[in-house]
């Protein structure tokens, strides 16, 4: 029961389902009220996948579990939790975890200012009437942000987003303040230009890192955080809160 405690957590993005290090561990059987998840009943076996003998079964079942938490994400964030909070099977307990953990973070994005997850430059473009305009020139895209997610690439050319076009001289300045006027969990949509291809991308903005705000006055980029770090950081905060209520609101 004192798995968790140890901190022995896996910190991965909610898209990506991988392996539990480590040996086998004996199969407990868990109580009906626990497969159920409380007032949402899971699909019958998923809860038994997780902790199954098969690796191949137990991975199976926690990506089923992601997809149908996905549908329903407060239906599924409870059933979850509650399945976090009384599983015997550590096992379980594990991988039912990082399927919460990923449907926190759908269901409730990170406060702050939003951020998209690019390096940039000034560029210009010419449009069909021959005009040259300004843009912003992705010069990076940081792994597992909202931009990755969004598909948007290095080299592409961001001519507008949202109602947004750039008529001046600082498409970047202007860029980042309207990003940054938005929330996490904003979703926008950039105007790219991608070699002769003219795209519209939607992206879902993430929380913006602190540590950005930290750049010296010589422009250096300081060390942000993995995503994974970010994620983890919040859902302690979420558990957190969780037993919080569950001290002041004490089960029969």
């Amino acid at each position: 029961m004192n798995y968790f405690k140890k901190k022995a957590f896996l910190l991965f993005p909610p898209t990506i389902i991988l392996a539990v290090a480590g040996g086998m561990f004996a199969e407990v059987e868990d109580s009906e009220e626990t497969k159920k998840g409380g007032s949402v009943e899971l699909p019958e076996g998923l809860i038994e996948a997780l902790g199954h003998e098969d690796f191949k079964k137990r991975r199976e079942g926690q990506n089923e579990l992601l997809l149908w938490g996905k549908k329903d994400l407060q239906g599924g964030i409870e059933a979850l939790y509650r399945i976090y909070r009384e599983a015997e099977n550590p096992e379980v307990r594990l991988r039912g975890r990082e399927v919460l953990k990923a449907l926190v973070i759908l269901k409730q994005p990170l406060p702050g200012q939003g951020y998209l997850g690019i390096q940039m430059d000034t560029a210009r473009w010419k449009d069909e009437k021959g005009m040259m305009r300004p843009a912003v020139l992705i010069t990076d895209v940081r792994k597992g942000t909202a931009a990755d997610l969004a598909n948007l690439k290095a080299n592409d050319l961001i001519t507008g987003l949202d109602e947004v076009l750039f008529d001046d001289l600082a498409p970047t300045r202007r860029l980042a303040d309207y990003i940054k006027s938005k929330g996490p969990g904003d979703k926008i949509t950039l105007k790219v230009k991608r070699g002769q291809d003219h795209l519209e991308l939607t992206a879902s903005l993430r929380r913006r890192p602190t540590a950005l705000d930290e750049i010296t006055q010589w422009g250096v980029l300081p060390v942000l955080p993995q995503e994974t770090e970010m994620d983890e950081d919040y859902f302690q905060e979420w558990l957190k809160k969780q037993r919080e209520k569950d001290r002041k609101s004490p089960r029969d």
